[in-house]
């Protein structure tokens, strides 16, 4: 095989692929790991990471797999491999693992496997998009301890750029950190406390310089027990915080059958819900608001009346209908709005 990229996090590497073996029971997004995904990134290169079947990852982990170029191999307790995130199985091509033939048969009877009720809960996820002005006085991290204190009762205990986060949580240490890497963009993660009556959260937040001022992309999730209902007006409340202030672009929120912790095992738990999603003042500018409240899903000013920004719940029903709500909206959003002529976008 011919390498393009050397790095001590990574066991296998070809032309076409990075592979990191993690034999652990449970996998972070650590430094290592996080510098070998940003090489792999700047050449194009495919990013793999191998676990046994019983491993788990963590959140932060679990956002990075997400991308196109990367994918999360579990070995079977035999032999074999399959997708961590969809179960079906995988096989190695000599340059990558590969979706296998045996695919057509369904995912692997490994991933099938049932998950013990008694540590089944919710995660709720939050996908949050802000634009602040870039201001000499600006202090990054107000919109996540706001998040963390509006759905966990309290702020983020620690931050760092990979696991474990190591620094207490600063928002003026975050804001010089992500200051003296600018223009360049900085990926961070957040914790919330551990044990005691809060519950399980923490996320990350990827900080970037764009025209429009300085963008924090953050996804924020909260462990939830089963018998916990999703906190819409909690969230509502803070779409209609960040609209008024005008630096809310977009909000997604998800609830997903989950483990009660903020890790996860390659198994089918079961599949994420839309709940609820929010467009800022310049995204309703864009798409034009009349057009926007003519959508079959029911959407709600918040923000001021002058610059108002759209709240559409997408809950009720089973999941396939909140998914219908959903794909239908978007649809709806990126048509083009009557006697334009153009494309209206969120």
């Amino acid at each position: 095989m011919t390498t393009t990229n050397t790095h001590a996090a990574l066991d296998i590497v070809t032309t076409r692929s990075a592979v990191a073996i993690q034999d652990r029971p449970l996998v972070p997004l650590s430094s290592w790991l996080t510098d070998a995904m940003e090489k792999c990134a700047r050449v194009d290169q495919a990013f793999q990471i191998l676990t046994p079947h019983d491993a788990r990852i963590t959140l932060p982990l679990r956002m990075m797999l997400g991308t196109r170029q990367a994918r999360w191999v579990v070995q079977e307790p035999d032999e074999g491999y399959y997708d961590g995130f969809t179960g079906f199985p995988l096989e190695w091509d000599g340059a990558a693992f590969v979706v296998s033939e045996k695919a057509k048969e369904g995912p692997s009877e490994t991933f099938l496997r049932e998950v013990p009720d008694d540590d089944l809960g919710h995660h709720l996820v939050v996908s949050l998009n802000v634009v602040h002005d870039a201001t000499s006085g600006l202090l990054l991290g107000g919109v996540i301890e706001d998040l963390a204190r509006a759905l966990a009762g309290t702020a983020p205990r620690c931050w760092g750029t990979a696991e474990p986060a190591l620094s207490r949580w600063s928002p003026p240490e975050l804001t010089d950190l992500c200051r003296r890497r600018s223009p360049a963009s900085t990926l961070l993660v957040f914790m919330g406390p551990h044990g005691g009556d809060v519950p399980p959260f923490g996320g990350t937040v990827q900080v970037s310089r764009v025209t429009s001022g300085v963008k924090e992309s953050i996804t924020f999730a909260l462990a939830c027990p089963a018998d916990r209902e999703p906190p819409l007006e909690e969230l509502e409340d803070l779409a209609d915080r960040y609209t008024r202030t005008g630096v809310l672009r977009t909000l997604n929120v998800q609830w997903t059958p989950a483990l009660r912790d903020l890790t996860y095992p390659s198994r089918a738990i079961g599949v994420p819900s839309p709940l609820a999603m929010g467009i800022g003042p310049e995204g309703v500018a864009e798409i034009g608001i009349e057009h926007a409240l003519s959508a079959e899903a029911t959407g709600r000013r918040i923000g001021d009346a002058a610059s108002p920004g759209l709240w559409f719940p997408l809950a009720g029903g089973d999941d396939t209908a909140a998914w219908t709500r959903l794909r239908t909206l978007m649809e709806h959003l990126t048509e083009p709005a009557t006697g334009t002529g153009r494309w209206r976008t969120s």
